[in-house]
């Protein structure tokens, strides 16, 4: 198996960029109403990953910036995704007390070596360069979330590092692969 580095660059300046992995971002999880008031609960992700395209975002930024601007390039959420350790996703443990998946991946089968090639189009398999102080990671695409681009913005400090231009566009293409399959009955 041939495992390729993600290349990654510590990210200067206060514009968020595609592929940018954040650490310590609160999702909403569930807002309920009930007689003592308005609850909301959260979920705490240590890392999680910018999906947004790279143009929309440097747009964003743009227009945001220009006094007399129409507005219509600004983004009000952003799409992140989960990064997960792979020791903990493989052995099926990476959702915590969240849930449970029970399901588990053997680097050394089928199921295992697939992620670990990005070979399955459901996961993105992550190996850091050495020298770098992140372990192997995996995206899930099948569980991405919207944050206000105001709340990662004002996180912007949380930024870990971004991935280098060819590894944004690689995941890029495979998250738009994914969410655009055709949904098939068993």
């Amino acid at each position: 198996m041939t495992q390729i580095s993600a290349k990654i660059k510590k990210t200067e300046g206060n514009r968020i960029n595609q592929c940018d992995i954040f650490h310590d971002i609160d999702i909403v999880e569930c807002i309920t109403e009930g007689a003592d008031g308005v609850s909301v609960s959260y979920i705490r992700f240590p890392l999680m990953i910018c999906l947004n395209q790279d143009c929309d975002l440097n747009s964003d930024e743009r227009d945001k910036l220009k006094e007399n601007s129409n507005k219509d390039c600004r983004l009000l959420h952003l799409i992140v995704a989960p990064l997960f350790n792979f020791d903990v996703f493989k052995d099926g443990q990476h959702w915590g007390d969240i849930f449970q998946t029970g399901q588990k991946y053997n680097p050394n089968r089928t199921d295992g070596k697939k992620i670990m090639n990005n070979e399955d189009p459901r996961f993105h398999f992550l190996h850091f360069e050495d020298g770098f102080e992140l372990p192997d990671m995996v995206i899930d695409f099948k569980h991405f979330y919207t944050v206000s681009t105001e709340y990662l913005y004002r996180n912007i400090n949380n930024r870990v590092c971004s991935l280098s231009e060819l590894y944004r566009e690689k995941i890029s293409q495979r998250f738009a692969y994914f969410i655009s399959r055709i949904g098939l009955p068993e």
